[in-house]
């Protein structure tokens, strides 16, 4: 799952950035909402956490631009202000949640993958393929009575391809889904984690195929 975090404090955006992170998520920071926005025209998320005090342009006018782009991915509001109309406010903007600072961090994830899982045309947040079962949350696959372990990697991977199932998904749309904007557009990094998938899960071939010169398609 791929996080876009907009958050003017760069110590607290560090803070967040870390501990999504840590929880497997891959997150692309910036601290202007133009940034953002920039973004977003580049790369799919499927969550944004957004600050609502940011400098030049407010989270409200951001969120609105947002959904003005036609973009449905879920966005919370992050904000130091806990007064009701505020929070309406961000909810007439577009907003699906609000958490106000300060927060846990446990309470941060939860929130994502609450957001994210409504969003979710999987509501019950376990994927299906043939006779395979994936819980991303756990970083699990079952398959024929067997439980095998994922690294974040190799589960983001799998769920993109598998939410994307007969379509073929080129590398460089992988990259950008799976791994954060710094990564090398060039690099074998998607090639190196289809065939340790392959080893773990689908040593025949049969669930992730290769479709030369153009990616990969899940079937």
């Amino acid at each position: 799952m791929r996080i876009l975090l907009i958050e003017d404090e760069p110590t607290l955006r560090k803070l967040e950035k870390n501990f999504l992170e840590k929880k497997g998520f891959v997150v692309d920071d910036v601290p202007t909402g133009k940034e953002g926005l920039s973004l977003l025209g580049l790369n799919q998320y499927d969550c944004i956490l957004l600050d609502l005090n940011l400098p030049e342009r407010d989270g409200i006018s951001i969120s609105k631009d947002i959904r003005k782009l036609g973009k449905d991915t879920p966005i919370i509001m992050v904000t130091a202000r806990s007064q009701i109309y505020d929070k309406l406010e961000g909810f007439d903007s577009g907003a699906d949640d609000y958490i106000t600072k300060p927060f846990d961090m446990k309470e941060l994830v939860a929130r994502v993958n609450a957001v994210i899982k409504r969003s979710s045309i999987n509501q019950d947040g376990i994927l299906t393929i043939g006779n395979m079962q994936i819980c991303p949350d756990k970083n699990m696959v079952k398959t024929k009575g067997k439980q095998i372990e994922l690294s974040n990697k190799e589960m983001g991977l799998l769920e993109y391809l598998v939410r994307n199932q007969g379509i073929i998904i080129s590398s460089e749309e992988i990259l950008e889904h799976v791994w954060d904007s710094n990564i090398d557009m060039f690099t074998d990094t998607v090639k190196t984690h289809i065939k340790t998938l392959r080893h773990k899960i689908d040593p025949k071939k049969e669930l992730i195929k290769t479709v030369r010169g153009k990616g990969y398609v899940a079937r």
